[in-house]
């Protein structure tokens, strides 16, 4: 729905609090979110009063303790102050123990909630210096955080006593996530965005948690009888959309106001170039993202998804051009290592692709596009079992990643073990559904089960799912259908695909095949002009095509004769 000059100029005044509130807490992503989208509001919906910071009717925009979040809070001592300044300036240098330390004795829910992240983060951070070796002999792909239990007992005590607020719910939301208490996690992440909903975090951890689309549309009906009209759910919602790779009306539903409400919005702008490239509308995904490289040259947000897609398209002078820009940015971002790796992936220089992914990895464990894309290259070198363990890693940081499942089918496949590929393509086209590759190649597997129902019924799908190479998949149909004797359903799928073929001016072996079958059947039915002129387009083929055509046009001739 549309949205009013009004609703958009309360957003922004909340957004500016959420901006000034997350900073406080130390939590950048959120803070940094916050001001992206500030950023994009159109200038019609902001003040124009030169002396904006120092009027004091904007204090609750401007002023941290004058926001109507804080100002719900119990007030701080100057003690508490100055020790939570002290100890946000700490967290900043990442001194994460020592934050904990500092503020070990105080029971205030903003302070309580540094000391507890701090905490959560030193364990982290520890966690990832014994996982450094990616792949290697001395990595550790089970370490745990060591501080969740201790984490765990605190915050279950506190949420029992009903001592947390929005930013305590949020992290406990994150420690039962980490334990895989994923309803529990749910619950605490839906109650602190209800009690504060402008940290863009806590929704991103809630979104998470869903891993199907009965978790999209069960958690859509809730959050639409908690908040019926916030612009945080329809942005977050839309995202979630996208993330799980849902049918386009859903995500265009959502996002279709939004862009209405925020056009110069750079976010939006990448949401947009993200479900242009999920449902393969290339040119206009690579129009917005070189639209967006325009308006924000140094900003890498995204531009790992503009690297695949360009990687797709063949674009080497291009993705040269983005690799070199985003290494003279940061060389030391995940994503412009993945940028770099996807480089040399199309120069071909793969053992140089899969260095600048592990590094991508170092700086980011939970980098599941990296895992991926990591397994492809060890499809690339032959090494599948080092490609089966990072497509496993990648569906460990997240299991909505279909590539990752589709790369497991394939690598299942290569090892001659169809039956567990059918497992893996299943969960691809689950997460998929609309995706021909998907139904294409669980149907393959199906074949070579000799489960030909099965495989019918995929290939069906695919078709139902191809806009374009539809006769491909009309040609398995035809095969299938041939195999298990039933032939005019046979006839059926390869006139369909021989019309096709013929009418983009395809001439491949397939029409031969398609052609001879239709002689073959209509000298059956001693239907002879039609089943000469489909041997006479097989005969134009190469053995066993010519041959096989050249028998049956004399067979046909010598029944004419004989009539």
């Amino acid at each position: 729905m549309q949205r009013s000059d009004s609703e958009i100029i309360c957003f922004k005044t909340h957004l500016q609090q959420a901006l000034l509130i997350c900073s406080d807490r130390c939590l950048y992503i959120s803070s940094k979110w916050a001001a992206e989208i500030l950023d994009g509001i159109d200038d019609r919906h902001l003040n124009q009063d030169s002396s904006y910071t120092q009027n004091a009717d904007h204090a609750a925009s401007i002023a941290t303790y004058s926001t109507s979040y804080e100002s719900s809070l119990p007030a701080l001592t100057e003690k508490e102050y100055n020790k939570y300044q002290y100890a946000k300036a700490l967290f900043q240098m990442r001194q994460y123990d020592n934050v904990a330390f500092i503020l070990s004795n105080y029971t205030h829910p903003k302070l309580m909630f540094l000391k507890l992240y701090a905490k959560y983060l030193a364990g982290e951070k520890r966690k990832e210096e014994h996982t450094q070796d990616i792949l290697g002999a001395s990595e550790t792909s089970l370490a745990e955080n060591t501080e969740l239990n201790s984490l765990y007992e605190e915050l279950h005590d506190l949420h029992d006593k009903k001592k947390l607020d929005a930013f305590g719910l949020y992290l406990y939301g994150i420690v039962l996530r980490k334990c895989k208490l994923d309803k529990l996690a749910a619950s605490a992440l839906l109650e602190s965005v209800n009690q504060y909903e402008y940290n863009w975090s806590a929704w991103m951890e809630l979104g998470s948690l869903a891993t199907t689309r009965k978790n999209f549309l069960d958690l859509q009906a809730t959050l639409a009888k908690q908040m019926k009209d916030s612009i945080m759910k329809d942005l977050f919602l839309a995202r979630l959309a996208l993330e799980m790779h849902l049918p386009s009306d859903t995500f265009w539903e959502l996002m279709r106001p939004l862009a209405g409400c925020f056009p110069n919005s750079i976010y939006i702008k990448s949401q947009l170039a993200a479900a242009c490239y999920d449902m393969f509308d290339y040119n206009e995904a690579e129009a917005l993202f070189d639209e967006m490289r325009k308006e924000q040259p140094y900003r890498i947000e995204d531009m790992d998804i503009y690297s695949n897609l360009l990687y797709l398209q063949d674009s080497r002078h291009k993705l040269s051009l983005l690799a070199h820009d985003c290494v003279r940015i940061d060389r030391y971002r995940p994503e412009t290592c993945c940028i770099v790796a996807n480089y040399y992936s199309i120069t071909r220089e793969i053992a140089e692709s899969v260095e600048y992914f592990k590094r991508a990895l170092k700086l980011d464990r939970n980098y599941h596009l990296a895992w991926t894309l990591l397994g492809h290259d060890y499809i690339e070198m032959k090494n599948t079992n080092a490609a089966i363990e990072c497509y496993r890693r990648a569906i460990n940081v997240n299991s909505r990643d279909y590539r990752a499942w589709y790369g497991l089918g394939q690598a299942y496949e290569i090892l001659s073990l169809p039956y567990y590929a059918t497992y893996y393509y299943k969960k691809a086209t689950e997460l998929r559904p609309y995706d021909a590759r998907m139904w294409k190649a669980l149907g393959a597997c199906y074949a070579i089960l000799q489960e030909d129902q099965d495989a019918a019924g995929c290939y069906t799908r695919a078709a139902e799912c191809d806009n374009e190479g539809k006769h491909g998949v009309l040609i398995q149909l035809a095969r299938v259908f041939d195999k298990m004797g039933k032939k005019a359903m046979a006839s059926q799928y390869f006139k369909r695909a021989f019309e096709k073929y013929q009418e983009v001016g395809h001439y491949k072996e397939e029409v031969a095949e398609a052609a001879l079958f239709l002689a073959r059947e209509n000298a059956v039915l001693c239907k002879w002009d039609e089943a000469e002129k489909y041997a006479k387009v097989a005969q134009d083929y190469k053995y066993p095509y010519y041959d096989d055509s050249k028998s049956l046009l004399d067979e046909i001739r010598i029944k004419q004769a004989s009539m």
